[in-house]
């Protein structure tokens, strides 16, 4: 998941630099009239983490003075909403920013997938210490997140425990319309909710984002004010001040990384405690209309996942495992499925989608006709297509069971009769999803299978034993486990490509000449991996 990537790229930054990049920073020179001098302290933590994400080349362009299309730019670029055709560096989005589930990211190519933490605050968390005071300059004790504008933090500022805090959480690029000049978000940020419900409401025109290089709140952060998958909107002080909701096309809620590593999901339905209470504020307002600095978060469980240091604590039940996000090839064969009319239980209302699965715990998961991956729970549609979707759902999992007890059975021979490059050329798939076709590599990777033929005629054996019996609700157990490596495979694991179940090993890996089985790499991982194993 690519969201747990940037997360080990923050913590390999703060072992680096024993702090958090800032969620705004970089060169004070620059601005709306003068946009190639500096990036006027807009650069959002992304920006230094690009080293960490393997992008070195792109940190080269961007750290150093750039002559791009006839002009000059200086050391960390203009300001990030400069043309990115111009400034080329903004328009080379790392692709670890973008969630693979979001089809509207080819769209949107300088936006990214994921946004930091801001906190539960609203007043002025956005806003520059350089500018005037008050009501625009920079509240400190509104500063209640993991980043802030111009500010660093570390991990011990962290009072509340790294795996109560929030630091990053999806967003989606696309379709996230933006209220702008809301009045009374600080006292009532629900008033957010109303703003969408009036006609007269202005928005802001691209929606959230802008560049994956701007840090502005607007543009990178999010608030755990209103559960994911709400609506957002700005003050009249524009991009300094508002609501801004986690999102994402999973429908029910939103993938987080927490402080200490882990990705996790936050239901739509999160505890928000009370949406009418005034946020945390501290100076001009009115006595009694706000709450002081330090306070407890006042919006439940997702409120207190976005304070650093006060002292808020919650049940991790509260949250639940990552959902699963789909390949592009996967993508591109639920494309293929059938576009259906799905109406709901109640009213009248319907939507044309394909079915992609159906969970144990009744979530339909449906592709939009534009791409979009919804996950919708059984219960709100009709019941007519209820049953629809759970025979649709069996029958192919009796298909996916054949096909899956032919392609190990086919293996299983291949491995029994010694066959170890020929199982390499149709059945082996390397980590980075090419197949090798080096003859040299490819007897080399022979080799490994050979070595390792006992252990992989095991787990054939055993996996053909529960497959041909399996129920569809085991099939389903069982495949996530060939993907993800546990339970039966004993650490060896499977990928669907082209209509074939493969053996996967990793390309990484190179020790003595030869790849390396991805149960190997996995021990390897796990000891310079601050997550702990996958």
């Amino acid at each position: 998941m690519n969201l747990k990537q940037v997360g080990l790229a923050l913590h390999n930054y703060h072992s680096a630099y024993r702090a958090m990049p800032m969620g705004c920073g970089g060169t004070s020179s620059g601005s709306a009239d003068e946009p190639t001098l500096g990036n006027a302290n807009r650069l959002s933590p992304l920006v230094g983490l690009t080293p960490f994400f393997e992008q070195q080349p792109l940190w080269e362009k961007i750290a150093n003075p750039l002559r791009a299309n006839g002009k000059v730019f200086p050391a960390m670029g203009p300001v990030p909403w400069f043309d990115p055709k111009v400034y080329t560096p903004w328009n080379e989005r790392p692709k670890v920013l973008v969630c693979p589930a979001d089809p509207t990211a080819k769209d949107f190519p300088t936006v990214a997938s994921y946004t930091i933490n801001y906190g539960d605050a609203v007043m002025n968390v956005g806003a520059s210490p350089l500018e005037e005071m008050p009501p625009y300059g920079r509240t400190p004790g509104a500063l209640r997140g993991m980043f802030g504008y111009q500010m660093v933090f570390r991990f011990r500022d962290v009072l509340d425990g790294l795996s109560n805090t929030l630091l990053m959480s999806e967003s989606r690029i696309g379709g996230i319309r933006v209220a702008k000049e809301v009045s009374g978000l600080i006292e009532r940020p629900a008033v957010c909710l109303d703003a969408h419900e009036d006609d007269q409401t202005k928005y802001w025109p691209e929606g959230r984002g802008a560049c994956w290089a701007d840090g502005s709140l607007l543009s990178m952060g999010v608030q755990t004010i209103l559960p994911p998958n709400s609506r957002s909107a700005t003050s009249e002080k524009g991009e300094l001040e508002g609501v801004i909701s986690a999102s994402s096309l999973h429908g029910e809620g939103a993938h987080v990384l927490m402080a200490d590593g882990a990705v996790r999901f936050a239901s739509s339905s999160i505890d928000v405690g009370d949406q009418e209470s005034p946020s945390v504020a501290e100076g001009h307002l009115d006595k009694g209309k706000t709450l002081p600095p330090g306070s407890k978060s006042p919006y439940g469980v997702w409120g207190a996942m976005g304070t650093r240091a006060a002292r808020d604590r919650f049940d991790s039940n509260e949250l639940s495992e990552p959902v699963r996000t789909f390949t592009e090839e996967e993508l591109a064969e639920f494309a293929k499925f059938e576009l259906e009319t799905w109406h709901a239980a109640k009213g009248t209302g319907k939507i044309q989608a394909r079915q992609v699965d159906l969970t144990d715990k009744g979530v339909l998961v449906l592709m939009s006709e534009q791409g979009g991956i919804r996950r919708l729970a059984l219960s709100r549609f009709s019941s007519q297509d209820a049953y629809r979707a759970v025979q649709t759902h069996r029958q192919r999992k009796l298909e996916e069971a054949k096909l899956l007890v032919e392609h190990l059975s086919t293996q299983l021979e291949l491995l029994e009769d010694k066959q170890f490059e020929t199982f390499v050329r149709e059945w082996v798939v390397l980590g980075d999803g090419q197949q090798g076709d080096d003859p040299a590599a490819i007897a080399m990777t022979a080799a490994m299978i050979g070595s390792q033929r006992g252990a992989l005629i095991t787990v054939y054996d055993q996996l053909l034993g529960v497959t041909s019996t399996a129920t569809p609700e085991v099939l389903g157990k069982l495949q996530e486990a060939l993907v993800t490596g546990k339970g039966l495979t004993r650490g060896f694991q499977w990928a669907f490509l082209g209509g074939r179940w493969k053996l996967v090993f990793d390309a990484r890996a190179n020790q003595r000449g030869g790849r390396q089985p991805v149960q190997f790499m996995r021990a390897m991982e796990a000891a310079r991996d601050p997550f702990g194993a996958r």
